[in-house]
């Protein structure tokens, strides 16, 4: 059994070149400090535009959280992100990903509760998941179309505003105040119910937002997990809400709201946006960690790397953390006392824990039917029984301690793409919650006993899961920052309460992409419009980039009167 310090094997060859000379810093138009798939996104369009440019990754593998790793011998893992939905068309298009090998394949079910009475399926159609809820109940049955109705309004008003730069408040740049009256228009021409529903949706706990539409306890329980995925939050927080409607936004081949396997893994994403860029001329160096982004006087002048090699370049675009990129790499001092002060106060807490298991056979569900086993190993399985058991995990990591019966979404990748393995073993992920975030928390052979709690939940279900595991890792918060830097264990680069979304995401002086230093950019998930393998704000910074180019600092002299 391999622990959570295990194999960093690379998928891809990225082109490099030796070192310079000592003394002669090699130069280009733009570097990008990290290879996560944001950062890849941001140099293949700059890339795509003419400049010359190069990423740097400090691993040996490209993909940051959006990756595949041969973990185990044999063996392909989607190590930490394991599902797409959120990955934006125009990106696809733009950016050509399918003639770079990128394929997934739609999930129908999208998911599948598992629940006392029997599972219960969420198909692509919501007539038919609806017709599955109400063999547990009538009632909800006959909901949650209206539910989902609901949800999709809310959706179709924010999905413009994915690929869009934030509204800069405060700025009479004349883009800046075309931007706040097209925003406004838009929520000028809602309904007041439609104004209604969407503040509610935004406002209100996951729980509460349930109990007004169902009474089905294993089916409030599902749904409320997807509320709360990846935030350090409970069920019954304020705000949770509009983390289920944040994982409505995607869709994949049309269907709204659809997820998928990718064939390969998460990390194809990767690899094919890395050979996008490349096709238009980027250079991409992995084993490369940044040790500074380099300043003189008030603008960035490049970086120089942990082995002491410089490099120049007048635009520095991290898909680092923010916190890392200013405080860190950058330096506090380079900064206005306010963007420091924000950015030592941005919340960057997760309770997410990750388990990658490789199987002798899949699960045998006890049960169900040959049609039903079929969807079963093909879908995601949820394992939230009720809302109070998801508060009751949350309370014990709030409390500094592994939830004792933690929430568990388990995946077969194997069971849509069986080259995942070389023999004919299955890979199983885990996304569960809710784990604290200090190490602390993490002693004692915590992460083995919290493993443990996971598969016995899932073996209530499929009793064969315990004896055909062949290899288990066990990704903590602590190690989701070790490996991927992940700060405080967040896997969307800070956290998405609605005071750390769009124009304060991740401070009012760094939301449109660009930094109060010259030169340099965030490009990452820790930027508008937040986590998830979406690629949004790697396109948005780059758009932000060409365009301050273009027109040199006439946005920043109007942004600052």
């Amino acid at each position: 059994m391999l622990d959570s310090r295990a194999i960093e094997a690379a998928t891809h060859t990225p082109s490099s070149a030796p070192a310079a000379a000592v003394g002669a810093p090699r130069s280009y138009d733009a570097i990008v400090v990290g290879g996560g798939h944001n950062g890849l996104t941001t140099a293949a369009y700059l890339a795509r535009a003419g400049l010359r440019v190069i990423v740097l990754e400090r691993r040996s593998i490209l993909g940051g959280a959006c990756v595949t790793e041969e973990v185990w011998p044999g063996a392909r893992v989607s190590r930490a992100s394991y599902v797409v939905s959120m990955l934006q068309p125009k990106v696809v298009s733009d950016l050509r990903l399918r003639d770079f090998g990128y394929r997934a394949v739609p999930l129908d079910p999208a998911y599948a509760a598992m629940s006392a009475d029997g599972p219960i399926f969420f198909f692509n159609e919501a007539a038919r998941t609806a017709a599955s809820i109400a063999t547990f109940s009538k009632r909800d049955g006959d909901a949650y179309e209206g539910f989902e109705n609901l949800l999709d309004r809310a959706a179709s008003f924010l999905r413009p505003m994915m690929l869009r730069e934030p509204p800069t408040l405060g700025s009479r740049h004349p883009a800046d105040l075309l931007s706040l009256l097209r925003e406004g228009a838009r929520a000028a021409g809602l309904s007041r119910r439609s104004v209604h529903d969407l503040v509610r949706v935004f406002t209100m706990s996951v729980a509460d937002l349930l109990d007004d539409h169902f009474e089905h306890d294993g089916l409030k329980g599902s749904i409320a997990s997807t509320g709360v995925v990846g935030v350090w939050a409970g069920p019954r927080t304020p705000g949770t809400a509009y983390n289920l409607l944040h994982h409505a936004l995607g869709e994949i081949d049309g269907i709204s709201g659809g997820w998928g396997q990718v064939i390969g893994g998460m990390g194809a994403i990767s690899q094919a946006l890395a050979r996008s860029a490349e096709a238009s001329g980027a250079e991409i160096r992995t084993g490369a960690p940044v040790a500074s982004i380099d300043v003189r006087g008030s603008r960035v002048v490049g970086v120089t790397l942990a082995d002491g090699e410089e490099i120049r370049a007048p635009i520095v675009a991290s898909g680092a953390h923010p916190k890392t990129t200013i405080l860190d790499l950058a330096g506090a001092e380079h900064f206005p006392d306010e963007v420091a002060s924000d950015m030592r106060r941005y919340r960057t807490r997760g309770g997410s824990v990750k388990i990658n298991l490789i199987l002798a056979e899949p699960p045998r569900y006890e049960g169900v039917s040959a049609e039903q086993q079929h969807m079963l190993e093909r879908t995601g399985v949820n394992l939230c029984p009720s809302i109070d058991y998801l508060e009751r995990a949350w309370q014990d990591a709030l409390a500094g301690r592994p939830a004792a019966e933690p929430y568990v979404e388990a995946e077969l990748p194997s069971a849509v793409d069986s080259s995942l393995t070389d023999d004919g073993r299955w890979v199983m992920t885990m996304f569960t919650q809710y784990g604290p975030p200090g190490e602390e928390g993490w002693a004692n052979g915590a992460r083995e006993r919290y493993a443990d709690a996971c598969v016995e939940h899932l073996a209530r279900y499929a009793p064969n899961v315990p004896e055909a595991i062949l290899e288990r890792e066990v990704l903590a918060p602590p190690d989701l920052e070790r490996i991927f830097g992940l700060v405080g264990g967040s896997i969307f680069q800070g956290e998405q309460g609605l005071d750390q979304m769009a124009f304060m995401r991740p401070s009012p002086l760094l939301a449109q992409y660009s930094t109060p230093l010259a030169g340099l950019y965030l490009c990452g998930a820790g930027t508008h419009p937040g986590g998830g393998v979406m690629a949004a704000a790697g396109h948005n910074a780059a758009k932000r980039i060409l365009r301050d180019r273009r027109f040199g600092g006439l946005r920043r002299r109007f942004a600052a009167r």
